[in-house]
């Protein structure tokens, strides 16, 4: 007798939930994989500021976000995913300026950020076609998904952790060198550029330092500006100073850590000190750079010094704006490995 088709256990799912956490909640997406057996499934965590799920900032142009795009391929490679608007982001962001509204903002911190991560992490493992879990965190998001990481690494559940263009240093200084060359590329006096950063460094490592002069850095005072507004001081004051690689040494578990060759705002070398401070055996440590890939993992052939500022952006979040050869491949190859 012929045998009927074969059908899969779990059928590919794709759910807009909201998860509910103490003061706060996630609205959020699970994209799910059609297979036979658990599927790994992987924890986004999105970059800095206003960035959402699906890696869109209301600050660049572009809603074509890498976020979304690397959640549907992997999930054609058979890997589930969760992302999330983070509090202050895409939908989960105040409904206006009045200190009702932006009294949602009060529950950020550094530690906040990381019981995000830990709750789409619970979210996600309860799923029954879900199997090993991993942690992934995009530029400032490597922060929060790496110390989430040393916090579930005894979770049976748990697979690992993977950090794409992760900062090594403070977010002050890594904030100060891309600063530097955006305006050495837009011809500024290396002289006056230095002092003034210097004065803005200075000012910023003090919180009752009054505002430096800023006429001539235009994007530090954005900075300034976003690190003294009264409902995220606290946040980003933590963000700005914080030490990356200090909680790295207690972190014993797989871990893939990932650079872009074409990277504007994060170089390699803060990849290579991440993978250096990680306490994983080096046989549970992976290290990877994708070629012509830029800072969000969109294909881009061109050198950053070759471009200009506006260019740079622009490639963020572009309609039809492809992600680079490789990197669906070199996380989907990592969450296979048992």
């Amino acid at each position: 007798m012929a045998s009927g088709p074969l059908t899969m256990k779990y059928a590919a799912t794709n759910q807009e939930i909201v998860i509910s956490r103490a003061g706060y909640s996630l609205p959020s997406t699970i994209a799910m994989p059609a297979s036979d057996s658990p599927a790994p499934c992987i924890v986004f965590f999105a970059g800095s500021g206003p960035t959402d799920r699906d890696w869109t900032s209301p600050l660049l142009p572009g809603s074509n976000g890498s976020g979304a795009q690397l959640a549907v391929a992997l999930q054609e490679r058979g890997v589930g995913s969760i992302r999330f608007d983070k509090v202050g982001s895409g939908i989960n962001m105040p409904r206006s300026a009045d200190p009702a509204d932006l009294a949602m903002l009060d529950v950020l911190s550094l530690d906040h950020y990381v019981d995000e991560a830990l709750g789409a992490f619970d979210e996600v493992a309860a799923r029954e076609g879900c199997g090993q879990v991993f942690l992934l965190g995009h530029s400032e998001g490597s922060i929060h998904a790496l110390s989430a990481a040393s916090q579930k690494q005894a979770d049976p559940r748990f697979g690992g952790v993977i950090s794409l263009s992760g900062p090594s240093r403070s977010l002050l200084d890594t904030a100060i060198e891309q600063i530097r060359a955006i305006r050495l590329t837009a011809a500024a006096d290396p002289a006056i550029v230095d002092a003034r950063l210097g004065e803005f460094r200075e000012a910023m490592l003090s919180p009752e330092a009054a505002a430096p002069d800023l006429s001539s850095i235009p994007e530090a005072a954005v900075l300034w500006q976003a690190t003294h507004a009264p409902a995220q001081q606290t946040v980003a004051r933590e963000l700005m100073l914080a030490d990356p690689l200090s909680g790295l040494p207690a972190y014993r578990g797989r871990a893939l850590v990932v650079s872009a060759a074409n990277d504007a705002q994060v170089p390699e070398s803060d990849g290579d000190r991440i993978f250096a401070a990680l306490g994983s055996s080096p046989t549970d440590k992976s290290r990877a750079t994708i070629p012509d890939a830029n800072h969000v993992y969109k294909s881009e052939p061109r050198a950053p010094a070759t471009l200009r500022p506006e260019e740079i952006v622009a490639g963020y979040a572009d309609e039809g704006h492809g992600l680079a050869p490789g990197i669906v491949d070199v996380i989907a190859d990592f969450v296979a490995k048992r």
